[in-house]
């Protein structure tokens, strides 16, 4: 998991601040807890969505084929 703390918060985007490094990056405050506000921590987790990586390659593998 990846911890990042809420900067700012710009119109509907929310301004965090990754990691030591301080990598920024802006997400939409929709798809943030309601609850989050500027100075908050959060976690962040990133994983691979294996059945819409298969269905999208099935799909293109179909569309090769017409």
């Amino acid at each position: 998991m990846i911890s990042g703390y809420v900067d700012r918060i710009e119109e509907d985007l929310a301004v965090i601040l990754l990691g030591e490094d301080e990598y920024q990056i802006e997400i939409p405050c929709s798809m943030l807890p309601k609850d989050i506000n500027e100075g908050n921590y959060i976690m962040l987790e990133f994983k691979k969505d294996k059945a819409s990586t298969q269905a999208a390659l099935k799909e293109a593998m179909e569309l090769m084929e017409d």
